[in-house]
């Protein structure tokens, strides 16, 4: 399975046509890999944790598993988690073969000349590039009708290899709201202001503190989440940079994102199935913790404006 490199003398980024999986983001000052990746290539293949993969065409859970498109047509999508339809269903973008290009030092470019599966056909064409310690993942969809369209990247961070998990790791998040999910994780149309509401607390990271804090608590939510985080939350405001800021404890490893996105899925590894290897051991519950930097999961049945010709996307992820 063939590697794609960028590197400068700050940072250095590798990934796969599979998925456009990301292997590596290495940042040169302290050596330190900040991504999960399995140790055998081949298990991208299936990739049942998504690990580094760009997800579509609809990231994020969908219930009831359908939408209706610009015609009104009832469009079914797969239902590959229990009645949900999740992250683009079992052929999503994780598990497809970009085309891959290199436009020049800095940038590659990826492409699906003419996805479709349930959805109408769109070209999709993704950059991956690097500036200095910035690496760039900016993704463009046209189709000739409206239709359907949410990727993000779903790669899984640990600034701290030692610790195993990121437990420990501090994380703070400019103003959003969260959004309340259901046992069976559809969002149920309820939003919790922190500033108005004490009783999730637990999950407000608008004042830096440690990740771990937010697992195994009483709360119904937690429960819910296997004892952690999987959970979208949607920012008030988009200009704010950065919108996520992420060290371990010694601060010596930092990340921060921008973004031109609504929400943040984070997750944070909370169901453990396959044990797979990554660096060296199997996977463990809360080994790593990932920002899927999307549109609010459920949006077609939440939003009246959810069809597109034209998407854009646009996630900065600054190392430092």
């Amino acid at each position: 399975m063939k590697r794609y490199t960028l590197e400068n003398h700050e940072i250095q980024i590798e990934f796969l046509a599979m998925g456009g999986c990301i292997t590596k983001i290495i940042n040169k000052k302290t050596k330190t890999n900040y991504v999960l990746s399995y140790d055998d290539l081949w298990h991208y293949c299936t990739n049942p944790y998504f690990f580094g993969a760009i997800i579509g065409r609809n990231a994020g859970r969908t219930f009831p598993a359908y939408y209706l498109s610009h015609k009104k047509d009832s469009i079914l999508l797969d239902k590959n988690e229990k009645g949900n339809h999740l992250h683009g269903g079992a052929a999503g973008f994780h598990l497809r073969e970009f085309r891959i290009f290199k436009k020049n030092l800095t940038t590659y470019e990826l492409r699906l000349d003419n996805d479709s599966g349930p959805y109408e056909r769109m070209a999709i064409k993704i950059s991956y590039r690097i500036e200095k310690n910035v690496f760039t993942i900016e993704i463009e969809g046209e189709a000739e009708v409206p239709t359907v369209c949410n990727l993000t990247n779903h790669a899984y961070f640990n600034l701290d290899r030692e610790k195993r998990t990121i437990e420990d790791h501090l994380l703070k998040m400019a103003d959003a709201k969260l959004q309340l999910i259901d046992e069976q994780f559809i969002p149920t149309g309820e939003y919790i202001d922190f500033q108005s509401c004490t009783r999730y607390q637990k999950f407000d990271f608008t004042t830096e503190k440690r990740i771990g804090e937010a697992f195994d608590s009483e709360e119904d939510l937690s429960k819910i989440c296997s004892g952690g985080i999987d959970l979208g939350y949607c920012f008030k405001k988009r200009n704010q940079h950065p919108l996520i800021s992420l060290s371990n404890r010694a601060r010596t490893n930092w990340l921060h994102i921008r973004s031109n996105q609504e929400c943040a899925v984070i997750y944070t590894l909370n169901k453990i199935a396959e044990q797979n290897l990554v660096s060296g051991s199997p996977v463990q519950k809360h080994q790593g913790i990932t920002f899927e930097m999307q549109r609010r999961p459920n949006y077609v049945h939440e939003l009246a404006d959810y069809l597109d010709k034209n998407y854009y996307s646009i996630t900065e992820y600054i190392i430092e």
